[in-house]
């Protein structure tokens, strides 16, 4: 029995230097620790008991022993409840604190009184001393304390095993079979023979429970597992003060990162070391302006710091300062930042490329409309300008509309190619000075459907195409080609039909002259919500409105002034003869380069026409004077056929050249051109 007891309370001393030598490095649970150290210092009690040869000392054995009968099934429970994550109420705990106190209180009257123990005296169990005893009263309150642990241990496992909450169940299990090994073997051993201590057994098995439990317990224990990452891992560094900003400690990073913190004391400012003194400025300023990033530079090194509070148990600490190494991100920054620097400089210079090409095209397609423009309107030199002037109508009504920019433009161009279809259209016919017959008005009719088959070959003119197609369709569904009706007909093309009502009102025409500003106000207003749309005609009455002057209407029935620069009057004489037909043209003469400068002071003229070969000043150093105050467009007359001037002229600014003898249509052509051009900008 001597021998039973002894390896029993060597087993428990070893469960417990295991416990301590195995987390030495690790936060403990404490009531693991403490039920071990119970445990062998019960065990311990219980060797005592059977090597004891005096009564004495066997009750004071006695004595040892029962501090494990009367704490360990409380400290057990505490146990389960921490490992449950379950607090029980704090006035519970003083309740079962006092409870085990007292029936210890009770076993340490053993030997001075009845309460606990009667008639003691010493025995042998085979080589063992045992204390032979009766139970005196006090003895039940230690059975119902014990039995009531077990019974609130096991419920509160058998609880959180069926909620299954966040908590290990493996643990649980373990824990539970723990609980009714002890019961049964208890009640097992009291049965077989009460004089044997049982319990002794169970604290060696219950020490080895809790032991495997504790290192579970290390893995599963967030605060403790964090606690030992932040200790060990290389990346961080941590450097920890108190409340006052005295120096607690910190860890090796930490260390690599300031050797200098070596000098410091625990328990003392770091203030007298110099070179922390970026440490205590980062302090400074998290406390005063709660500031807590900052950023650090060591020779090639970067590092990102973090000043925030330590926290324990709700209440403030002191300061923890974070270090973490930054330099590898840093430096893929700065690489992904000079290759977006230098992804970016191709882009830029790729776009540019693109866009100055893209620029040529929309400069090539605006040219190309304003030639399709001005060749359709070539066909009726009465509405010289009529696509032109639609198209600037148009482009102000689309404006009042709150049409964008870019819609405003391609309103415009649709504008100037509308009756792009009249080249199909015979001459006599579109210059007829009498009424139109039925044959020939129906010729017209397809002019539209003429022009958007032109324009829908061309990428990107879809409405274009369209404007031209539908500009002759009506609001109250009468017009043609499709005799659409209301806002089926597409905006573009609702804007165009008042637009070119307006200009054929306001233009002269073979058979009449303009009409005055009043008439085509009222057949702008009779015509709203039959002929056009009413919102649209309400703009163009507002337009008119504020046209006081009447600017709104064909330009060139106004007198063009032709300047003529020539040392031959025969040349006057031809060149008037030439216009005599064309009233709208007025020929001046000069005879010298000097008398054309004299002119150009006085009195406005939409063309020059100059000779190029002429005494004391010739016309190209005329020209050059002209060019260095007047952008006017200017037609170089020669005789010498054999020079190869189209260059050299250009060069000096000149717009056209022409040969003598003159060839009257050819003269009125060049005329007409060069003052009714239509200029489109990109």
């Amino acid at each position: 029995m001597i021998f039973y007891y002894a390896i029993t309370t060597i087993l428990a001393l070893t469960n417990l230097i295991v416990l301590v030598y195995t987390y030495e490095n690790k936060k403990a649970n404490y009531y693991f620790m403490l039920s071990i150290i119970v445990m062998a210092l019960s065990n311990c009690g219980y060797l005592a008991l059977a090597l004891s040869t005096e009564l004495n000392e066997a009750i004071l054995a006695n004595k040892i022993g029962y501090i494990g009968g009367c704490f360990i099934p409380l400290i057990t429970l505490f146990l389960i409840c921490t490992i449950c994550n379950y607090s029980l109420p704090g006035w519970l705990r003083y309740i079962l604190y006092g409870l085990s106190f007292g029936v210890y209180l009770m076993v340490l009257t053993i030997g001075y009184s009845d309460f606990y123990y009667k008639d003691l005296s010493l025995g042998k169990l085979g080589n063992a001393t045992v204390l032979l005893h009766s139970y005196g009263v006090g003895h039940v309150l230690f059975y119902v304390i014990l039995y009531g642990y077990l019974a609130l241990e096991a419920i509160l496992l058998a609880y959180h095993l069926i909620k299954r909450r966040a908590v290990s169940q493996s643990k649980l299990w373990l824990l539970s079979a723990m609980v009714i090994f002890n019961i049964v073997v208890f009640v097992g051993g009291r049965m077989i023979n009460p004089d044997i201590e049982i319990m002794p057994l169970l604290y060696v098995i219950d020490g080895w429970v809790f032991i495997y439990l504790q290192g579970k317990n290390m893995i599963y224990n967030l605060e403790d597992s964090i606690a030992s990452t932040i200790r060990e891992q290389k990346v961080y560094g941590y450097i920890l003060f108190d409340n006052c900003c005295r120096y607690m400690g910190c860890n090796k990073v930490a260390r690599n990162v300031f050797p200098e913190i070596a000098e410091c004391k625990v328990d003392y400012p770091i203030n007298n070391v110099e070179k922390l003194g970026m440490v205590v400025s980062w302090l400074k300023v998290y406390i005063d302006d709660g500031k807590d990033n900052f950023d650090y530079q060591k020779d090639e090194k970067y590092y990102e710091i973090k000043v925030s509070r330590v926290w324990y148990r709700k209440k403030a600490r002191g300061y923890v300062v974070e270090i973490k190494d930054d330099t590898a991100r840093r430096k893929y920054m700065s690489l992904l930042s000079n290759y977006n620097d230098e992804l970016k400089g191709k882009v830029n210079e790729q776009t540019a490329e693109l866009m100055e090409q893209q620029n040529k095209i929309q400069e090539l397609f605006l040219q190309t409309v304003s030639a399709l423009s001005e060749a359709v309107d070539a066909k009726d030199r009465y509405t010289s300008g009529h696509s032109k002037r639609v198209a600037e109508y148009s482009r102000m009504i689309a404006e009042r509309l709150g049409k964008s920019r870019r819609e405003q433009e391609e309103i415009y161009r649709a504008g100037l190619l509308h009756d792009v279809g009249k080249i199909r259209i015979p001459v006599d016919i579109i210059n007829k000075a009498g009424k139109l017959t039925d044959e020939e008005f129906n010729i017209i009719k397809v002019h539209p459907v003429t022009g958007y088959h032109i324009l829908s070959g061309i990428s990107g003119s879809e409405q274009i195409a369209i404007a031209a197609k539908y500009h002759h369709e009506r609001y109250d569904g009468k017009g043609y080609p499709n005799g659409l009706e209301g806002e089926r007909i597409p905006l573009v093309a609702r804007i165009l039909g008042v637009a070119d009502s307006y200009d054929a009102m306001t233009s002269n025409r073979s058979y009449r002259d303009a009409l005055p500003q009043d008439v085509v106000r009222s057949e702008i207003l009779k015509g709203r919500g039959s002929q056009f749309d009413p919102e649209i005609a309400d703009i163009m009455l507002d337009l008119i409105d504020k046209d006081t002057e009447y600017k709104m209407r064909q330009s060139d029935v106004d007198i063009k002034k032709i300047l003529v620069v020539d040392d031959e009057p025969m040349n006057h004489k031809l060149l008037s003869h030439i216009m005599k037909d064309e009233p709208r043209y007025q020929i001046v003469s000069v005879y010298s380069g000097k008398e054309a400068l004299k002119e150009l002071q006085k009195q406005d003229f939409r063309l020059i026409m100059l000779d190029v070969m002429m005494p004391e000043m010739d016309g190209l150093e005329t020209l050059r004077h002209i060019r260095k105050v007047y952008n006017l467009p200017v037609v170089l007359m020669t005789g010498d056929k054999t020079l190869d001037t189209s260059v050299g002229f250009a060069e000096l600014g000149c717009d056209d050249y022409i040969t003598k003898p003159f060839l009257p249509i050819l003269i009125k052509e060049v005329l007409h051109n060069m003052t009714e051009r239509t200029k489109v900008k990109n």
